[in-house]
C-alpha cells in the first residue's frame, strides 16, 4: 500500500491528480488488461485514503468522489503520453514506454516528465493546428455535449495546471519582488487596517524580518513576515522556524506567518504550532494567490443559468 501523505496533495491532505500519476501507472502494471473503472477504483485503494478523503465530493450535482476524478485525470495524461495505451474504449493496458517510466521513476513521476514525452507534445501540436483549421460548419458526427461533470472536471485541472505555472514563476522571480508580492497577497487577504501600513524591509538589515503590516494606525497590531523563494527540493527545516522565533522576539513580537516557494518538515510544523508561526508552503501559496486574484488574471468568465422557479410561482 501506499501512503497517500507522501504524494503531492492539496491542502485537505488530497492527493493531485499528477501526485496519482506514478501510483495509477504502477496499478496499471500489475495486470496485462484493466477496465478503466476498475484501475481508477483499485488505485484509490493502493493509496490508503483515510474515508473522509476518499468519499470527498465536489460541491456540484454530480457524484463522483474527486479521488477517482483526479485518478481519471491522470489515466487520460499518461495514454496521451504514451504510457497508457487504450486497447478499446473504457480498457487500457501498460506499454513498454510505461514500464520503463515505472522502472526509472518509480512512484515519482511528474506531470513535466509526462508532459515531454513524444506523444503527449505531438497531440499538443495537432490540437493547435486543428484549432487553427476549425471549419465553421460541424458535422453531426463532430458535435458532442459537455455534461458539468465534464466541465467541473475540467476546471480543477486547469487550476492545477495554473498553481504548478504560478509557482515556477514565484521561483524565478527576483527575491527582493517577491517579498512585495507576498505583503501585496496578506493585503488583499485583509492583513491591513484601517489607515495601517505595510511594507518590505530593507535589503541589507532587516534582522530577519522581510515585511511587516501594521492592523492599526499605532502598530499596536502588527504581523512580521519571512519569506523565502526556494526550489521544490530546498525544505524549510526547524532551525529556520526557531531563527525567525529569535527574530519576533527581539520585535517583542507574538505572531509571524513564514512564506515559501517550497515546503517544510514535520519538524517544522511542529515548532510553528508552539511559537504561533502560520506557515505557508508553495502549495498553499499558489491557490491563495488564484484565490485572491494575485499574479493572476481572469481570462474568461462564462455563467450557467438555471430557470428561476420562484419568479413562475409569484
Amino acid at each position: 500500500m501506499i501512503d497517500y501523505k507522501t504524494l503531492k496533495h492539496s491542502d485537505n491532505g488530497m492527493p493531485t491528480w499528477d501526485g496519482l500519476l506514478g501510483p495509477t501507472l504502477l496499478m496499471a502494471s500489475t495486470k496485462k488488461q484493466w477496465k478503466l473503472h476498475d484501475l481508477m477504483n483499485e488505485t484509490v485503494k493502493s493509496v490508503s485514503l483515510p474515508k473522509e478523503l476518499s468519499e470527498m465530493k465536489y460541491a456540484s450535482k454530480w457524484h463522483d468522489p474527486v479521488a477517482l476524478n483526479r485518478v481519471n485525470w491522470a489515466i487520460s495524461d499518461l495514454k496521451l503520453s504514451g504510457m497508457l495505451h487504450s486497447l478499446k474504449r473504457g480498457q487500457y493496458e501498460i506499454t513498454d514506454l510505461g514500464k520503463s517510466i515505472l522502472e526509472k521513476y518509480g512512484l515519482n513521476i511528474t506531470r513535466e516528465l509526462v508532459h515531454s514525452q513524444p506523444a503527449y507534445i505531438e497531440h499538443k501540436e495537432k490540437l493547435a493546428n486543428n484549432k487553427n483549421d476549425v471549419s465553421d460548419s460541424v458535422s453531426e458526427e463532430e458535435t458532442f455535449e459537455l455534461t458539468e461533470k465534464q466541465i467541473s472536471s475540467w476546471f480543477d485541472k486547469q487550476t492545477s495546471d495554473l498553481a504548478e505555472q504560478l509557482l515556477a514563476k514565484l521561483r524565478s522571480t527576483d527575491p527582493y519582488q517577491f517579498e512585495h508580492m507576498m505583503v501585496t497577497l496578506l493585503n488583499n487577504m485583509g492583513y491591513k487596517g484601517t489607515d495601517g501600513q505595510s511594507l518590505v524591509t530593507q535589503k541589507s538589515n532587516d534582522g530577519g524580518i522581510d515585511g511587516i503590516i501594521n492592523q492599526d494606525p499605532l502598530g499596536l497590531q502588527t504581523i512580521y513576515v519571512q519569506v523565502k523563494r526556494y526550489a521544490e527540493n530546498n525544505v524549510i527545516g526547524s532551525p529556520e522556524i526557531d531563527s525567525f522565533s529569535g527574530a519576533l522576539r527581539r520585535k517583542r513580537a507574538d505572531r509571524g506567518v513564514f512564506i515559501t516557494t517550497s515546503s517544510f518538515t514535520s519538524g517544522a510544523q511542529q515548532a510553528a504550532k508552539q511559537l504561533n508561526i502560520a506557515l505557508v508552503d508553495g502549495e498553499m501559496l499558489t491557490n491563495l494567490m488564484i484565490q485572491y486574484k494575485v499574479g493572476v488574471q481572469v481570462h474568461q468568465v462564462y455563467e450557467l443559468y438555471d430557470v428561476d422557479d420562484d419568479f413562475f410561482e409569484e
